[in-house]
């Protein structure tokens, strides 16, 4: 084999592994992006999910809060119309009206508790929103790299592939330059014979 099919074939086999190494690494750099978006979606998924429980549960207390202090209004109503009439009553009224507004302000309390988780959770959503965007900001920059280092291979295979041809034509153009060898009839006789 000649120098130039030996430099040839150490550059092909060169070129080769190094196109296996960057093949491989994009293909790694993709499966790990494809892992790191789907947990992306699966944490949005249940923030979302989280978000439309608290929402709900928000106007269920509220409704609530509505509701019982309609019937405390009622109640009191009844107490104050009933305070001239029985005075020995008034006491069980009393009592029953502290009961309520004790009731009231539990569920108040369980108001602002769900308003701050609610808060919370939005507050988790928009940063899962921004994580998410520089997620796929990252991927798009890698799909970019990726599309560049393609487009690179493919001008080294074209370049690869002109040198080849220039230096088979240069061979051939060597081997019709070079002199023909003598038969060996023609040679001289050796001075011992």
């Amino acid at each position: 084999m000649s120098t130039a099919g030996k430099v040839l074939t150490v550059l092909i086999l060169l070129v080769m592994v190094a196109w296996l190494a960057i093949l491989s690494g994009v293909t790694q750099l993709n499966v790990n992006w494809q892992q790191k978006i789907a947990q992306q979606d699966q944490q949005l998924h249940k923030l979302q999910v989280d978000a439309d429980k608290a929402s709900s549960d928000i106007l269920r207390l509220t409704e609530a809060a509505r509701l019982e202090q309609d019937a405390t209004d009622r109640d009191l109503r009844v107490v104050l119309g009933q305070i001239a009439a029985a005075e020995r009553r008034q006491s069980a009224t009393r009592e029953s009206l502290s009961r309520l507004k004790l009731q009231v302000a539990d569920y108040l309390a369980a108001v602002e508790r769900a308003q701050q988780n609610l808060t919370t959770r939005e507050a988790e959503k928009v940063k899962a929103d921004e994580d998410l965007s520089k997620k796929r900001d990252e991927v798009a920059k890698a799909q970019a790299l990726n599309s560049d280092l393609r487009a690179e291979v493919a001008k080294l295979q074209i370049e690869f592939k002109r040198l080849l041809a220039d230096n088979a034509a240069k061979a051939n153009q060597a081997l019709k330059d070079a002199p023909a060898a003598k038969p060996a009839s023609s040679r001289r006789g050796s001075p011992a014979s």
